[in-house]
């Protein structure tokens, strides 16, 4: 099984195909990306949020997605954002919508409880609908200066099953 967590420095691209053995799980590439933020905070000058972004992508053919399963390794907060095509743009343009916000993968970032569970996000949580996605971008968060390292990893896409499919 690959490994997924991810040191804040490297920028990684993987190819991963998670469908073992599950016809319903979805292939696709992946790559992450460190996010350098520089906020200066006067009551707190040593406070420093890390921020990594993690592409997951299906290629040319869009896929309905039901749910994204993963193992969290200290991440705080994630959000989802999802890459469709505009259904108002007449030039059928890919865009990216926000899905999720911010889901809280741990009570506090500065404890270890919650810290590694295994986490399953639904389509039902999202803003917007998880059919004909391009892409997925997960951004991972973590403000707490008790983890060097954090992300995620196993993660499995799974497919939407049609009603006339069951």
């Amino acid at each position: 099984m690959e490994n997924y967590m991810y040191e804040l420095n490297s920028d990684l691209s993987i190819e991963r195909s998670p469908a073992e053995n599950n016809q319903n799980s979805i292939e696709f590439g992946a790559t992450v990306i460190p996010i350098y933020l520089n906020i200066n905070d006067q009551r707190n000058p040593d406070y420093n949020p890390r921020c990594t972004a993690m592409i997951l992508d299906f290629g040319s053919i869009p896929q309905d997605v039901c749910e994204i399963n993963f193992k969290n390794y200290y991440t705080y907060i994630i959000s989802i954002l999802v890459m469709k095509i505009s259904n108002n743009d007449s030039n059928r343009l890919k865009k990216w919508y926000i899905a999720i916000r911010q889901k809280k993968l741990m009570d506090n970032a500065h404890t270890e409880f919650e810290s590694q569970d295994y986490v399953c996000i639904k389509s039902s949580e999202s803003e917007i609908d998880w059919s004909d996605l391009y892409k997925i971008k997960f951004i991972l968060r973590q403000p707490s200066p008790n983890w060097s390292n954090f992300g995620i990893d196993d993660v499995k896409v799974v497919r939407k099953v049609q009603s006339g499919n069951v």
